[in-house]
C-alpha cells in the first residue's frame, strides 16, 4: 500500500540548547534561512526563548516541520539576571521531542600535537550542560552539534573530540558551521528523521510565534551588543512604547533601560553620534524584517539597577 503525503508528515519541537556564544542563534537563522533570532560575538547575547519553524516537502511529497527553541546559555550563575537566563533554557527542555546539545571546536593551541587528546577535552562546561539535560529529561533523545568547524585548518582535531563525546555516550555526532552552512543539511535531516509522525503543529507559511514588537526590541538591542563596549550592553533592556503599522510605514517608539546616568552619557555619545548609528542601523534590520519604511524614535532612560531588582526585572520582562 502507497504511502500518503499526510502519512509520512513529521512534526515535532527540538530545543537547541548550549553553554554561551557556540553559535546556537547563528544555527537557528541558518536552518530558517532568514534572521530571527539576534546575534553578537558577546557570550550571554540571547536573554529569551526564541521559537522559530522550518517548514518543508521532502522528496516523497511529506511535510516535515521543525519547531526550533533558540535558548540562552546555560551557565553557573544563577543571580538575577542569569537566574531568569538560565531558566528560560531550562525550562525548553520540558516536552520536546528532540534536543539538540551544541558546542564549539577549536584549533589547537600553539605549539601543541594536534593528534594529543588532552588538549581537545570536553570542556567543562559542556559536561555541566549535559548534567543540567539529563537530569531534567533523561529519556529525550539528544543529538550532539559541534560548531565551529570553518575554523579549524585542520580537521583531524575532530576525531579526538568525538571520541570523548563517544565515551559520554553519543553515537551521532554533527560536525558543522552553522555560519556557513556545512554540514547543516545532513543535520537538519537528522533532526527530521526523530521527530514523531503528524501534520504540522503551525501554520506552514509562520515562521515565529514571537510578536514583531518583541523582534524590534530585539533589533535595537542587537545594535546595542555590536556597538558598545564592556559590561554596558548587559545593563541594557529595550521596552518599546509605539508600534503602529500604517499603509507604507511603520511607526515605532522605544525606550532603551540602563542602570547608570554614566551609561546613558555613553549611549548618546558625543553629539549624539552612538544613539543615531545604533538608531540608523536598527531601522535598516527592523525595515527588512517588516518590509516597510520604518520611523524609529529611541529614548534613553536610566532605571538604576534594574538588572538585580526583581521588581525591576519583572517591569521588562525578565522574571
Amino acid at each position: 500500500m502507497e504511502t500518503s503525503p499526510r502519512d509520512s508528515s513529521r512534526a515535532g519541537f527540538v530545543a537547541i540548547i548550549g553553554r554561551p556564544n557556540v553559535g546556537k542563534s547563528t544555527l537557528l537563522n541558518r536552518i530558517l534561512g532568514e534572521k530571527l533570532a539576534i546575534v553578537s560575538r558577546r557570550p550571554q547575547t540571547t536573554r529569551n526563548r526564541i521559537l522559530g519553524i522550518k517548514t518543508w516537502r521532502d522528496a516523497d511529497g511529506g511535510t516535515n516541520q521543525l519547531v526550533l527553541l533558540d535558548t540562552p546559555g546555560v551557565h553557573r550563575r544563577r543571580a538575577n539576571l542569569n537566574k531568569f537566563m538560565v531558566q528560560q533554557a531550562l525550562d525548553s527542555l520540558d516536552g520536546v521531542d528532540v534536543i539538540l546539545l551544541m558546542t564549539e571546536v577549536h584549533s589547537p593551541r600553539g605549539g601543541e600535537d594536534p593528534e594529543e587528546p588532552r588538549v581537545h577535552r570536553i570542556h567543562p562546561q559542556d559536561s555541566f550542560v549535559l548534567e543540567q539535560i539529563r537530569a531534567r529529561a533523561p529519556t529525550s533523545p539528544v543529538v550532539l552539534v559541534l560548531n565551529k568547524i570553518d575554523r579549524l585548518a585542520d580537521r583531524r582535531p575532530l576525531l579526538p573530540v568525538m571520541a570523548g563525546w563517544a565515551e559520554q555516550g553519543f553515537d551521532t555526532i554533527f560536525p558543522i558551521s552553522a555560519l556557513r552552512g556545512e554540514g547543516c543539511e545532513m543535520l537538519l535531516e537528522e533532526l527530521a528523521s526523530r521527530l514523531p509522525e503528524g501534520p504540522p503543529l503551525y501554520p506552514e507559511d509562520l515562521l515565529t510565534d514571537q510578536a514583531e514588537r518583541f523582534l524590534a526590541a530585539e533589533l535595537i538591542r542587537e545594535q546595542i551588543y555590536l556597538r558598545c563596549r564592556q559590561e554596558l550592553p548587559y545593563s541594557a533592556a529595550v521596552e518599546v512604547t509605539r508600534f503602529e503599522e500604517r499603509k507604507d510605514i511603520a511607526i515605532i517608539e522605544a525606550l532603551i533601560h540602563v542602570e547608570q546616568e554614566s551609561q546613558k552619557g555613553i549611549l548618546i555619545g558625543k553629539r549624539g553620534s552612538m544613539i543615531k548609528a545604533i538608531g540608523t542601523a536598527a531601522r535598516e534590520e527592523i525595515a527588512d524584517m517588516l518590509g516597510c519604511r520604518v520611523h524609529l524614535e529611541l529614548t534613553i532612560h536610566v532605571e538604576p539597577s534594574w538588572s538585580r531588582s526583581p521588581a525591576g526585572r519583572r517591569k521588562l520582562g525578565y522574571e
